[in-house]
């Protein structure tokens, strides 16, 4: 079990909380207009966003954005395309829970991908999300 090591995110950091084989949990935060990532499908692990404090959109399927305010759940079962932003003026802070644990190593390479503000590079991405049992499907 690791804990208290952080992992580069969106230009901030993702504290990890706790982490081994079945599960783990970090609190990031998510800054200020930041567009997210693409809209994508996790085939290897389950993700979900606790709202701890500030807001964020989330997009579930082919559904419209929805605002998901503090005390609000972005949960992104495996095989579910998602994605997530923060249109607004100020950071959000998340706890994040993902299952099975190894999805870390994913969270540290696509983190230090996505930029605070701008676009990433596309072809970085789609490649980080393919050699992670995942996909950017727009």
């Amino acid at each position: 079990m690791t804990a208290d090591r952080t992992i580069r995110y969106a230009g901030d950091v993702l504290t990890v909380l706790g982490e081994c084989d079945g599960v783990a949990f970090g609190e990031l935060t998510v800054p200020a207009g930041f567009a997210g990532p693409p809209p994508h499908i996790h085939h290897g692990f389950d993700e979900a966003l606790y709202v701890l404090s500030g807001s964020l959109t989330m997009v579930r399927d082919r559904d419209e954005p929805v605002e998901v305010a503090a005390g609000g759940l972005i949960l992104a079962p495996r095989g579910i395309r998602h994605t997530f932003a923060n249109p607004t003026g100020s950071p959000a802070r998340v706890l994040g829970v993902w299952t099975p644990g190894g999805a870390l190593e994913f969270m540290t390479e696509i983190g230090a991908a996505l930029p605070a503000a701008g676009p990433p590079d596309a072809e970085l991405l789609a490649d980080i999300y393919r050699r992670h049992n995942s996909e950017i499907v727009l």
